[in-house]
């Protein structure tokens, strides 16, 4: 870490991720009265914070199932290093596939997929098939999510 970015992240900058990664369009304001700057300062912090890359951007939470993707499942791909450039290709282009991470473990990557109905997980998992060895769980109910964030404690 340089010096630029830890001088950033120190006890108020943390504050001021923690509070934007709670509630992203939280008045700068409102930061500035909870960790004792003011709203210019605060902003000053967090355009620092964005150009560093610290901050990656702001985004909604959307739940799936109002959209109409009622069917969320985990997808295991066990599969050789020569395919990983194809794989990570392939989950960059698929809407369906939320996420995508080189594991550790008996399977290579891990996948989450967010689609319509069971034929459509068929035909993400249909379209990954080709690289390996897939296992599929489906998700029943997600009573914690903190997906979108990072602990900073």
């Amino acid at each position: 870490m340089d010096l630029q970015v830890e001088k950033l992240l120190d006890r108020i900058g943390l504050k001021i991720l923690a509070e934007l990664q709670k509630m992203a369009r939280i008045p700068l304001a409102r930061i500035g009265e909870k960790v004792g700057l003011s709203a210019p300062a605060v902003a000053e912090r967090v355009k620092k914070m964005e150009e560093a890359g610290i901050i990656q951007g702001y985004h909604a939470r959307i739940d799936p199932a109002a959209v109409g993707r009622s069917v969320s499942a985990f997808v295991h791909l066990t599969t050789d290093a020569r395919h990983y450039p194809a794989i990570k290709n392939l989950a960059a282009d698929l809407p369906q596939i939320t996420s995508c991470h080189h594991i550790s473990g008996d399977a290579s990557f891990i996948m989450r997929v967010c689609v319509d109905d069971l034929p459509a997980l068929e035909a993400v998992v249909g379209r990954l098939s080709p690289f390996g060895q897939t296992r599929t769980a489906i998700v029943l109910s997600t009573p914690v999510d903190k997906s979108t964030m990072v602990p900073l404690e």
